[in-house]
């Protein structure tokens, strides 16, 4: 009977009725209708129930309990507390590895050093022809690089530091003499070569960089 009465083909239906008497009273008394087409969230029917209602205070929004979020929550919260409980005496001792965090943090000195987010800011491309049909691994000026340039500046980095690393800690360990003068020797001249290339690739960027060190 509500249906014929309010002649309605199907549900829900969200009708506001305009006042018909007081101050906010309207000629047209035909009840406004909301369409429903399509998804519609508790937002938006809030906010064309208010337009449409006259001036004054209105109805809050009052959201239910979602019981099954905190359900979820809670189950969560609790299986993460277990899974933390059975695992921390194999994970804490990873975690609290010295050596661990030291290599995380050389990892991470070496990776931004080279300009890893400077390739992520401009864009900058891997490689690019160097115009005679070759590849150029080294982009112009202190302006400008590419992708593999920050890489092979990493590495060179890299072996710079284990370098000085091992002549500092691992060398003087060496129980052998001869052993130990080895070493150093093989070390130094990595340190000597390594460095002479990572000066000959600021000359390559630049060419009037002033300084350089042989082989390179």
């Amino acid at each position: 009977m509500t249906f014929q009465k309010l002649m309605l083909q199907t549900a829900p239906v969200l009708l506001v009725f305009p006042p018909t008497v007081g101050p906010h009273a309207r000629v047209d008394d035909a009840p406004l209708r909301f369409d429903f087409s399509g998804p519609i969230s508790a937002d938006q029917v809030y906010a064309w129930i208010n337009r449409h209602l006259p001036e004054g205070p209105k109805p809050a929004l009052v959201r239910p309990v979602n019981y099954m979020r905190l359900i979820s929550a809670v189950t969560i919260l609790l299986g993460a507390i277990t899974l933390f409980t059975v695992l921390s005496p194999y994970v804490l001792p990873i975690i609290r590895n010295r050596n661990l965090w030291a290599a995380c943090s050389l990892i991470a000195i070496l990776l931004f050093t080279s300009g890893h987010m400077f390739n992520h800011i401009r864009k900058v491309p891997y490689v690019a022809g160097d115009g005679k049909g070759g590849i150029s691994y080294f982009a112009g000026g202190f302006q400008n690089q590419f992708g593999m340039e920050t890489q092979i500046v990493a590495a060179i980095y890299a072996v710079l530091s284990f370098a000085v690393i091992a002549l500092a800690m691992k060398v003087p360990r060496i129980a052998d003499s001869k052993a130990q003068q080895v070493a150093v020797i093989i070390w130094s001249a990595v340190l000597l070569g390594m460095y002479s290339f990572l000066l000959s690739v600021f000359k390559a960027k630049n060419g009037g960089y002033p300084f350089f060190l042989p082989p390179f």
